[in-house]
């Protein structure tokens, strides 16, 4: 016997309704993913939230699947077949399904929730989901993310990386951390030893120089990169005005780009 597709939907709708009470009734701040990282305590992956308003940060422990899964999007690296979250978009988008948003809606027991708001045949429909799959499917569908308030009430600090970056970040303008194998797996490079950039700083100097987030440095003016902290005590032995020479490792492809630090 078949079961209608739609029907089926419809039916989830009613199945987490408390869920959908709660998270209308705590209202919800939109946020964006600014980076994926490795707790260095648990060695756990951690996807970080930023709300759009004010900038305060929710991270989210998940599992490597869904992390690799987030990061392969994030970074834009395409994957010769459609991975499962792939999937699921093309499944909603051939029934004509839209996904308004998805909301991180509770923090219990250390355990996050999550629900997918769907439009479908002029329906509204809530799906329950792990925070992990919901995040790595509206990065495919362009759908905005919201966390209520009360998540973010309850959210933990955001771990702490145990490198050194002052100097990095103000002569270079990025944020970087050691690529360590968890890490290489998730962004499914075959570079093993290097730094990942986090994040870089609109207009710094390397961004002009042509520095993106999810970029390796491999080398500094010829000599290898395996730590944040060999790069940092490279920049702080500098003498401005100067360049450095960096050996990247951009999408796959290896590069080179010369960044001119300032006095």
């Amino acid at each position: 016997m078949k079961l209608n597709f739609w029907i089926l939907l419809s039916c989830l709708t009613f199945v987490y309704a408390g869920e959908v009470q709660a998270a209308q009734g705590s209202g919800a701040v939109e946020t964006k993913v600014k980076t994926v990282m490795i707790d260095p305590n648990s060695q756990s992956p951690v996807v970080v939230l930023e709300t759009v308003p004010d900038k305060k940060l929710l991270p989210i422990w998940i599992d490597v699947p869904e992390a690799r899964a987030i990061a392969i999007e994030i970074e834009q690296i395409k994957t010769p077949r459609p991975l499962t979250h792939d999937l699921i978009r093309n499944i909603l988008q051939g029934v004509g399904a839209t996904l308004q948003r998805v909301t991180i809606t509770d923090l219990r027991n250390s355990t996050y929730f999550a629900l997918l708001s769907l439009s479908l045949k002029g329906q509204e429909l809530q799906i329950d989901s792990r925070p992990s799959d919901a995040i790595a499917v509206a990065l495919r569908m362009k759908a905005p993310i919201f966390a209520t308030h009360q998540v973010l009430a309850k959210s933990k600090p955001v771990p702490s990386q145990p490198t050194r970056g002052e100097q990095t970040q103000k002569k270079l303008g990025i944020q970087a951390q050691d690529l360590t194998a968890e890490l290489a797996s998730l962004l499914d490079s075959q570079q093993q030893k290097g730094v990942l950039v986090t994040e870089v700083t609109i207009g710094s100097n390397g961004m002009k120089a042509g520095l993106q987030r999810g970029d390796i440095i491999i080398k500094a003016n010829d000599q290898m990169i395996s730590s944040a902290s060999e790069l940092e005590s490279l920049i702080q032995s500098a003498k401005a005005p100067t360049q450095i020479k960096l050996e990247v490792i951009k999408k796959g492809k290896p590069t080179t780009l010369v960044i001119d630090l300032p006095l």
